[in-house]
């Protein structure tokens, strides 16, 4: 069969290569639309491939290089899709070739019907336009949820010190975790207007930004103020002419000597991924006239160097980093050296008052702290059954876990059945009505829970609601305000927008007059402290964000996911991309309110690349528990034990009354479990 590719088929590839954050030449293009053809996949389904395979294997750019690895990972999938597509009859197959010379003009009619036929195959067939041709396609058949394998498997666990997972007891004594916002945090705690920020005050938050964080990079790396032209100098006393290394000095300005700038990444194409070529450092409109220069990364990508004495890099549009290196022309700064930003600071906590948490007979008393997180979809893609969510509640009313971080989105907007807007669902009469997003949250999530308080009113398992953009009842803004119950009389027996979370409140107990709570509506993002933990949490997918315009070098191998989720925590933000991801729905006004007001212990950062649980610049666990749910079948979330200090060091600590770290790293056990 000819492997001519179309020109069709080519902007196909073309399209569905760049929706994957990937760039082709021309020459890759015309091969990766032969491979479409001989292989019979579509050129969305190649795109996915290299997605995964980069994912994967850690590779960033496609090129004649990576080309033939990607090709050799096609095998499999094209394996398959044989298997699915069967072409002519056996008998025509076993036929050998003709014995009479084809005349020119049977030649060109063969070869328009044979193109003719590879354009068919391509497309997707029609029952009718397959009735007269001897192509037999058989369906595939998508999983349920039901018919799913491995449940409750651990797919990964962070557990370097052979710690015990928590186990729930029926006598239980202890009172409720404390649940809390972080004092430190300004996140916000109600609705706001959203989106009427001119481009003036959009320019100034950046500005702002950039300027805070060249202050927090320089009083990390260096001290001592000077003017506009030499911003600061390391404390070194020789740090007082142009010759020394350490000098600070704005973007733009030409120097033959090594300085360091402080500035944002740029992607010069505007779109696209950002890549080597188009690097661009932008300094600040106050020190650096808002100059942008080029970036050679040449010294990190010099092969005459051995592989173990390369410094690595990771870098994408929006990070404020500082680089030290040459700017001879005032255009070009040659880099030798790069700080990717600077975490902000650990919180220590008086020894006495973590005695008290980790072993005061009311608080954790010498057991771990137990906390479950996943994140939604909470029902698959073909139901609004939420079959997913009452397994995993189920779960939990046995395991009964101190705290439960439930991330959006409760109610998708993306679920093909809610995409139109006509609800209707079956009440339990078995009858048929309309209803509204809130009724869909109050069926399936608050009388959910409801139930649960009601069968064991003792419970004192407490649920954190972190809502998403995604959500269909609420505003889909950046930084997103707690869940709110806006109620708006319909008639005497219906309220619109009542989420029911008040019937949880009282369930089981509604004589009590003086009531603990058991669920906390919060926002997104978010900085809690549970007891003396400091927990960060967002539910904006914003590691795939950042994965899809990462630009980085000679990372050690299964570190690339582990490297972006440190980015947020030295970028100190829940979202520091910018530009932002389509669908982000980022507010730039209130771009402090999503900043990480100190260096979480445990920052949890819901995604739908592969789940893990890996430790981050000593002092913090990063945990992706992924979604609970994978289109038709399930996902996967995390369990999270953490357990205490030894008593002899606290008791120690607290003689010498010392502040101390919380140690995460050396006292928690996550593992990433199969719904």
């Amino acid at each position: 069969m000819s492997t001519t590719a179309t020109p069709k088929l080519k902007s196909d590839v073309h399209s569905a290569f760049k929706s994957v954050g990937a760039e082709v030449t021309d020459s890759l293009t015309t091969r990766i639309a032969a491979l479409s053809t001989q292989l019979r996949l579509s050129p969305q389904k190649l795109a996915e491939a290299w997605e995964a395979h980069s994912l994967t294997k850690n590779v960033t750019v496609l090129d004649d290089v990576s080309f033939a690895a990607y090709r050799s990972s096609l095998s499999g999938l094209a394996g398959e899709n044989n298997n699915r597509v069967v072409g002519t009859s056996s008998a025509k197959r076993k036929a050998g070739p003709s014995s009479v010379t084809p005349t020119p003009n049977k030649t060109k009619v063969k070869r328009e019907n044979e193109q003719q036929q590879q354009q068919q195959q391509l497309a997707t067939p029609s029952s009718s336009a397959l009735a007269g041709k001897n192509i037999l396609i058989t369906p595939t058949k998508t999983p349920t949820y039901k018919e799913r394998t491995n449940q409750g498997a651990v797919v990964s666990t962070y557990n370097p010190h052979g710690l015990s997972t928590a186990v729930s007891s029926s006598n239980d004594s202890r009172i409720a975790a404390s649940v809390q916002y972080h004092p430190s945090s300004s996140h916000p705690t109600k609705s706001y207007r959203h989106m009427f920020t001119s481009l003036e005050a959009r320019a100034q938050v950046l500005e702002d930004r950039l300027t805070t964080m060249t202050e927090k990079i320089q009083d990390a790396h260096g001290d001592g103020a000077c003017d506009v032209v030499v911003v600061k100098h390391e404390a070194d006393d020789s740090a007082t002419n142009d010759t020394d290394s350490s000098t600070w000095a704005p973007v733009g300005i030409p120097r033959q000597n090594t300085v360091r700038c402080v500035g944002r990444i740029c992607n010069e194409a505007h779109e696209g991924r950002l890549n080597k070529a188009s690097l661009r450092l932008e300094g600040s409109r106050q020190h650096s006239a808002g100059s942008r220069i080029h970036l050679d990364l040449q010294a990190f990508n010099n092969k005459d160097v051995k592989s173990e004495d390369k410094r690595d890099y990771s870098l994408f549009p929006g990070q404020i980093v500082a680089v030290e290196g040459i700017n001879s022309s005032g255009r070009t700064m040659q880099a030798t050296r790069l700080i990717e930003g600077v975490p902000p600071p650990s919180e220590k906590h008086r020894a006495c008052d973590l005695l008290e948490y980790q072993y005061g007979a009311e608080k954790q008393d010498g057991k771990p702290l137990s906390i479950v997180t996943l994140c939604g979809p909470f029902t698959t893609k073909d139901n609004l059954s939420y079959d997913p969510l009452q397994d995993i509640m189920f779960k939990i009313s046995t395991d009964k876990p101190d705290v439960v971080i439930m991330c959006g989105p409760f109610v998708d907007g993306r679920q093909p059945l809610l995409h139109d807007g006509e609800l209707t669902t079956v009440d339990e009469d078995g009858n048929e009505k309309k209803s509204t997003y809130e009724e869909i949250f109050f069926q399936n999530v608050s009388m959910l829970l409801e139930e649960m308080y009601v069968n064991d009113s003792t419970m004192k398992t407490q649920f954190v609601l972190v809502p998403s953009v995604e959500d269909a009842f609420v505003d889909s803004v950046y930084p997103q305000p707690p869940f709110v119950e806006n109620t708006m009389k319909r008639n005497h027996n219906h309220e619109y927008g009542d989420l029911g979370l008040h019937f949880v409140e009282s369930a089981g107990r509604e004589e009590e007059k003086k009531r603990s709570n058991r669920v906390h509506c919060v926002s997104n993002p978010c900085t809690l402290k549970i007891n003396e933990l400091t927990i960060g949490v967002t539910s904006s997918d914003v590691l795939f964000h950042i994965s899809s315009d990462e630009c980085n070098a000679n990372l050690p191998p299964g570190t690339r996911m582990t490297r972006i989720a440190q980015h947020l925590i030295q970028q100190r933000s829940y979202y520091p991309l910018f530009p932002a991801a389509k669908g982000a729905s980022l507010d730039l006004a209130k771009a402090d309110q999503w900043e990480m007001p100190c260096q979480p212990d445990i920052l949890i950062v819901p995604s739908k690349l592969a789940s893990f649980a890996k430790p981050v610049l000593d002092r913090t666990i990063v945990v992706n528990p992924g979604e609970l749910t994978k289109n038709t079948t399930g996902g996967t979330y995390a369990t999270i034990d953490v357990h205490p200090m030894k008593r002899e060091t606290l008791e120690d600590a607290v003689e010498a009354d010392m502040e101390m770290f919380s140690g995460i790293q050396d006292r928690v056990r996550v593992d990433i479990k199969r719904i």
